[in-house]
């Protein structure tokens, strides 16, 4: 049997069309900075790319990936990777010829090149040394699907092998002679592309392939993606210092001052009269000739069983301190079986009320109730009065006159208020003096301990007389005051410093609180110029926590392996019980995981300040 020679067809010369359509895929190409491109090897994990990735610090990043690498095993992988990189703020592209991992890339929705001056990619060695510049070009999705032509019906009938080699009684073939059929000519057949063929996955693989991404995606998520942040207040505490200082007179002291023996510091006398003055108001207060006083009747009610006699201008009172008074002597019946005895009378309501105010139209009371002031609180219910009839009369119209009592008590003010303001007037002149080297901070007045010292205060009368109807008058006076003012700086230098001494060495100093500073003079001696005073001052030291040093950083570590994997409410009892701190919170991610993360790198602290105390 001969054997059948088979000829390689050529290909079909391409035509016009598909020229054009190839030159505007080349004039879509792009040109690509090496700086943006990275490469995968075959054996790369999904970890080492994205490690990768994040050290490249632009936001789009093209990976050149050679073909069948593990990273198009699966579609999960660029899934991951695409979402780690998104997480990063980074956008991914891939350049690859790899025709599985074009279409798991698109799958993932990611954006395929193919190098366009290259068939291939030798891992790393894409670039020439010295190429700068990579050109690719975008591939679509039906770059990874190929249409078979279809099949054509041959015009010629099928011969059987037999019926080839067959030979009839009469010598011929009864078929096509075989040496017709290898000498004719082979008909050039259309070349034809390959086909890919799709086969449906069985599903319980599919299935089983699903779930298993899912459970590994889980594991991915639990173990790298959650994280805890510890927010931690360092323990705080007050801290108080009692330092001996003497305070030198500049002048008296110079030499001392400049060889700076001890805790001393300078000091100058201060003195100054001050002089003030106020308005008094006169609280005297008389009826005018338009005024009047309120009149009417009452009926008095006794309830006791013997007759009450009453002398004249007794008093009646209101719940509101109005008085009023009878004219004339009266007794009052008492109590019989047929019920109190009653008396009416005629009153008159006083000028002013029980508190001294003006009565004038007040005094015209509705009906009320009445009692008896100077009687005792246990017989006050056994005779009282009631007014059955509106008073009526009454009518405001007053003076006011200066009385005795209101000039004492206008040069009492005026000694108060000269005290008073004498620490304030000597406080303003420190600042004077502050103000002339331009800083009015500069000094401050030595106070306490009868450090400020004042003369007699010396009263001006005022212009007025007792009885002379005015409504306010002014009164003067002045006092002369002396002090002692010292360097504001020069004592907090020498007070913070003693506090910074007698602090912890793993504590740091948080707050000097310069108000609670105090003074306690125990010697003065004027001659030589020098005040011995004791001066106190508060501050607030915390536990340093400061990962930038060796024992914040080595106490945080501490508690990184600690609490790592621990329940929240375990972690925080242990961080609590630890005396650098004084509180703690815990915030984790995902917000329903009970755990702290069971990786210590994935916990981070927040340094919170200590409460002021």
């Amino acid at each position: 049997m001969a054997a059948k020679k088979k000829t390689k067809k050529a290909p079909a010369p391409q035509s016009d069309e598909t020229k054009e359509k190839e030159n505007k895929e080349e004039e879509k190409s792009e040109v690509v900075s090496r700086k943006k491109v990275i490469y995968a090897e075959i054996d790369d994990e999904v970890t080492v790319i994205f490690d990768r990735i994040s050290k490249v610090p632009l936001k789009q990043i093209y990976i050149v990936v050679p073909q069948r690498a593990i990273l198009f095993q699966s579609v999960v992988n660029l899934k991951i990777l695409k979402r780690k990189a998104e997480d990063d703020g980074k956008k991914i592209y891939l350049i690859t010829n790899d025709s599985n991992g074009v279409y798991l890339a698109q799958k993932s929705v990611i954006e395929v090149f193919s190098k366009a001056n290259s068939d291939g990619f030798p891992g790393s060695a894409a670039f020439a040394e010295g190429d700068e510049k990579m050109k690719i070009t975008p591939l679509k999705a039906t770059i990874n699907s190929v249409e078979d032509s279809a099949p054509t019906r041959l015009k010629e009938k099928k011969l059987s092998i037999s019926q080839i080699l067959s030979k009839n009684k009469s010598g011929k073939n009864s078929g096509l002679d075989v040496t017709k059929i290898k000498n004719e000519p082979e008909k050039k057949k259309k070349t034809k592309s390959p086909r890919l063929v799709m086969v449906t996955p069985n599903r319980h693989a599919l299935i089983g392939l699903i779930v298993g991404s899912l459970l590994i995606l889980l594991v991915i998520v639990y173990i790298a993606l959650p994280g805890a942040t510890v927010y931690l207040t360092p323990a705080a505490s007050v801290l108080e210092k009692s330092v001996n200082i003497t305070l030198a007179d500049y002048q008296k002291n110079q030499a001392a001052l400049e060889t700076s023996q001890g805790h001393m510091i300078a000091s100058y006398p201060i003195s100054h009269t001050v002089r003030h003055e106020l308005t008094h108001y006169a609280t005297g207060k008389k009826f005018s000739a338009r005024g009047a006083n309120a009149t009417g009747r009452i009926t008095i009610i006794n309830t006791s069983d013997t007759a009450w006699p009453l002398v004249a201008q007794t008093r009646f009172q209101t719940n509101e301190g109005i008085v009023f008074r009878i004219t004339d002597s009266v007794t009052v019946p008492a109590a019989t079986v047929d019920g109190p005895g009653t008396l009416e009378a005629f009153v008159t309501a006083d000028v002013k009320d029980a508190y001294g105010a003006i009565v004038g139209e007040r005094g015209n009371i509705e009906p009320s109730r009445l009692f008896l002031p100077g009687l005792r609180e246990d017989s006050r219910s056994k005779i009282y009065a009631e007014n059955k009839e509106a008073m009526t009369g009454g009518v405001t119209d007053f003076v006011t006159y200066v009385s005795a009592e209101d000039i004492e008590a206008a040069r009492q003010r005026i000694r108060d208020e000269l005290l008073k303001v004498a620490t304030e007037e000597l406080r303003a002149q420190v600042v004077e003096k502050g103000d002339l080297i331009g800083n009015t901070e500069a000094f401050t007045l030595l106070e306490g301990d009868g450090s400020i010292k004042t003369g007699e205060v010396r009263v001006f009368e005022p212009a007025v007389v007792d009885g002379q109807e005015i409504g306010e008058f002014v009164i003067a006076g002045e006092v002369d005051v002396s002090g002692v003012y010292y360097d504001h700086d020069g004592m907090l230098e020498i007070l913070k410093s003693e506090l910074t001494l007698k602090k912890s060495p793993q504590k740091e100093l948080l707050r000097v609180n310069e108000e609670s500073t105090s003074y306690r003079i125990f010697d003065w001696d004027e001659a030589g110029g020098k005040i011995k005073l004791t001066a106190n001052i508060k501050g607030i030291e915390q536990y340093s926590i400061d990962a930038d040093k060796e024992s914040g950083a080595r106490l945080l570590q501490k508690i990184r392996d600690h609490i790592a994997g621990k329940e929240i409410e375990d972690a925080k009892t242990y961080i609590q019980n630890l005396q650098e701190v004084n509180k703690v919170e815990i915030e984790s991610w995902p917000a329903w995981s009970p755990t702290v993360p069971g990786l210590p790198e994935n916990i981070d602290f927040e340094i919170r300040p200590a409460v002021e105390i």
